[in-house]
């Protein structure tokens, strides 16, 4: 094998335009898709830092309209008593604490919310002190926190005296006891987290199943496989439902490894689809390395057929020439590896998976583990197909024909089918790519139902220690409302439970007053937002029908609530809304709303997947509050002067109350809508790479056909052919393949098309305008290809072809 190698390194060094331009083929694919792997293995394959994370699922309550809803107290502590095939089930519940170091206004952390068992069951301990005792999770135990390492580095130096310290969380003093390894938070996974508290549950919070608000996750038992743990809680769940229908009817539960539990379907459609058209761009790269081998095979036919006269075996002539390709293959490889390299880092800066631009793409094992796959499938297929050809070739045929044209007649059909192949997978790649692009910018120019433009957002989180009851929120929320509106700077404001940039983060189940009460589960579910009067002209929403709120809609007074149009329209076909009552039907008067008006719909700017429902109701802040609410606002000043204003109103009514999330709403959707834009970039670019390689492709063909049949040519010139005649010839022979390659692209593109508008309907259908466009594009571009070579037939002296003959 050695022997090989060294022949099929001084064959490739006598040839250094096919070398070098057959090691930047590979490159380039194998660079493009390592790139490609690095993110999905990242994003979408993440491997946690806890122990045996294979183990490790997270258990989301199913029922008909969702998959993917959360668990009641109650609920979660039959699981926890009840389950056996898990080795322990926890808790959490994502949220903020208010941070108030002396001296300094009060600053909002991140954080989490978590069972007795959260810790042990992911297997980490504290890299400094340790974490929480099961009396610290009780009613009226101990005040702790564990932090992150980064909020140990950022806020307090990365002292070790830490350990023991009171600080100011939530307007009480809380003991740190523990600093976590700076490994635990994997951002994918819950989003960064600065600490994390004690999820104490009450003897009433246990009977609570009404409000659904936990996240469980479980790691199953040694002895257990995911099935089975998924079966038994399948089990528990009909016995719940079986209790409490009045709560549970309808709903079950399914399990997720924990490593994939983070990622949204957008976001998972999405980096499939572009690391599929990356694979696309390494097809037609491969293709394009093995037309080279074809011709480098037929120029060297002579060669071959000698050595086998001479004795040489057909066998030693094949794995000479994969020793070729297995070198190509090793040196393609490493300059992928080092493109992948530069893009990751590339990409790494421009992804948004967070607060904060950035993310690590390490290039680990599994990274590693796929370029070395990739790289000797390329290396392979491209080379062994084209060696075996030129290893059954006729000797007595190739020396008595010198050796010119034998190859490439006898396997002009393989040939011209790789072109074909390279320019439907280039049509592909196009209109997938020109899909994408096309559809986010129309959906990101569509109307989302408001006004997007010069409206500032902020959040608040009222810790529930301080503010535990409606009546304390209310008041909090009637001060700042009122402030707010008094400001000279502040043009309209209003404070809402959800900004519409996303789906609302609160949905119910409403059934209709006077109708069949339907079964849980199979209630009207519409989305949910709590706002203050001001919220209409804030926002910019229409009001068709009916009023809005207004100050008279207390808590002391009849609920009302408001529907968007598609409710209207949907519930009460041909009927006037306005003074019908949706709610509990079979509940107590005070379990209804009296509808008092009808809104425009609202979309959702930077959600690209459908949402769950839609229909939309809005309840008044004044008769439903909650612990996190956000700010609207328009100002008359610049956004800076208006945030210093919010932060110093908030201050005012409560110095330990930090706003954080301040952005305004386009920047928001800007920044929803990064990584969407970003794989569009990425994908344009396949899209021009596949198309360069295809015309690669096409023009060497045709020049190698002009090449094979320079005698012919000559012959045609000398009985009188024209140049027309003679680059119609040609012509017709580049673009006859060109069309074909068109003609199967254009089901792979439906098919593409179909696929990805099933995936992200938001995106809409492949347009047909579009595809023309892509497909005369892609013809341009083969035209080109062609024309060169053609050009260069036309020139052919008849006098030198016939003396070469």
């Amino acid at each position: 094998m050695l022997s090989d190698l060294r022949l099929a390194l001084r064959s490739l060094s006598k040839t250094p335009g096919f070398t070098l331009v057959a090691l930047l083929t590979l490159a380039l694919g194998l660079g493009v898709n390592t790139s490609m792997f690095t993110v999905v293995n990242t994003v979408l394959l993440p491997q946690l830092p806890f122990r045996a994370p294979d183990k490790l699922v997270r258990i989301y309550r199913t029922a008909p309209q969702s998959q993917s809803w959360p668990h009641s107290p109650g609920s979660f502590h039959d699981y926890q008593s009840q389950a056996h095939s898990f080795a322990g089930l926890a808790a959490y519940r994502g949220g903020s604490f208010s941070y108030a170091a002396p001296g300094q206004p009060a600053e909002r952390l991140r954080g989490m919310s978590v069972s007795t068992d959260f810790f042990p069951l992911l297997g980490t301990g504290a890299a400094l002190g340790r974490t929480f005792l099961p009396e610290e999770t009780r009613p009226g135990g101990p005040e702790v926190a564990v932090l992150s390492q980064e909020c140990w580095t950022t806020r307090f130096a990365a002292d070790p005296t830490v350990i023991g310290r009171p600080v100011r969380i939530d307007g009480h003093l809380v003991t740190i006891v523990g600093v976590m390894p700076a490994s635990f938070v994997p951002n994918l996974l819950w989003g960064p987290v600065e600490v994390w508290r004690p999820l104490v549950f009450t003897a009433k919070d246990e009977q609570n199943r009404e409000n659904n608000y936990l996240t469980m996750i479980g790691r199953i038992g040694p002895d257990f496989t995911s099935a089975q743990a998924e079966a038994e809680l399948r089990a528990i769940a009909g016995r719940i439902a079986t209790e409490h229908p009045e709560t549970s009817a309808g709903s079950n539960v399914r399990l997720v490894p924990l490593s994939r539990s983070g990622q949204d379907d957008a976001t998972r459609y999405a980096s499939w689809f572009v690391l599929g058209l990356a694979g696309f761009v390494l097809l037609i790269a491969c293709v394009n390395l093995a037309n080279l081998q074809f011709s480098r095979g037929a120029a060297r036919a002579r060669e071959q057929a000698i050595r086998v006269a001479l004795g040489g075996s057909r066998w030693r002539i094949i794995r000479t020439l994969f020793a070729e390709s297995l070198l190509l293959g090793v040196g393609g490889g490493l300059l992928g590896l080092l493109l992948a390299t530069w893009c990751s880092d590339f990409l790494g800066r421009q992804l948004v998976l967070g607060p904060v631009p950035g993310v690590s793409l390490p290039l680990d094992g599994r990274v590693f583990g796929f370029a070395i796959l990739v790289t000797g499938l390329c290396a392979g297929i491209s080379g062994l197909v084209p060696a075996w050809f030129t290893s059954r070739q006729s000797v007595n045929d190739t020396l008595k024909l010198g050796g010119r044209g034998v190859v490439g007649r006898s396997h002009d059909r393989l040939r011209h089918g790789l072109v074909v192949a390279e320019v439907a997978l280039a049509l592909v790649l196009l209109a997938g790519a020109s899909l994408f692009i096309r559809g986010l910018q129309h959906f990101t120019a569509n109307d989302p139902g408001w006004n997007p433009d010069h409206l500032l957002t902020a959040s608040l989180s009222l810790p529930a220690s301080r503010y535990g009851d409606d009546a304390s929120r209310r008041l909090f929320y009637e001060k700042l409302d009122q402030a707010m509106a008094a400001s000279p700077l502040i043009e309209r404001s209003a404070l809402v439970s959800s900004v519409p940039v996303r789906e609302y983060s609160s949905s119910t189940g409403y059934g209709v007053e006077g109708r069949p009460r339907a079964r849980p589960g199979d209630e009207l579910l519409a989305n949910l937002s709590f706002v203050t009067p001001g919220y209409l002209d804030t926002m910019g929403l229409r009001l068709l029908q009916g009023r809005f709120f207004n100050a008279g809609d207390t808590a002391d007074k009849p609920r009302v609530i408001v529907v968007n149009e598609t409710m209207a329209r949907l519930v009460f076909p041909g009927e006037n809304p306005i003074g019908k009552r949706i709610g509990d039907p079979d509940g107590e008067t005070s379990s209804l709303w009296e509808i008092i008006g009808v809104v425009s719909d609202t979309g959702f700017p930077a959600q690209l997947v459908a949402p769950a429902t839609r229909l939309q109701t809005y309840r008044p802040v004044a008769q439903d509050s909650f612990t996190f609410t956000n700010v609207v606002l328009r100002g008359r000043v610049p956004e800076a002067e208006l945030t210093a204003e919010l932060r110093r109103i908030v201050t005012g009514i409560d110095p330990d109350q930090p706003v954080f999330g301040v952005i305004t709403a386009r920047g928001d959707i800007e920044r929803s809508l990064a990584n969407f834009n970003l794989i569009g970039r990425l994908m344009g670019g396949f899209a021009l790479l596949g198309l360069l390689l295809s015309a690669i492709g096409l023009y060497g063909v045709l020049t190698n056909y002009v090449l094979h049949r320079t005698p012919e040519l000559g012959v045609r010139v000398a009985l009188g052919a024209q140049l027309g005649d003679i680059l119609r010839l040609v012509l017709g022979q580049g673009l006859r393949l060109a069309l074909l390659g068109t003609v199967v692209g254009l089901a792979g593109a439906l098919f593409l098309g179909r696929l990805l508008t099933r995936l992200l309907p938001a995106l809409g259908a492949l347009d047909p305008l579009m595809l023309c466009a892509v497909v005369g594009s892609l013809l341009a571009v083969a035209l080109l290809a062609c024309w060169l070579p053609a050009r260069r037939a036309t020139r052919v002296d008849p006098l030198e072809a016939l003396r070469a003959e």
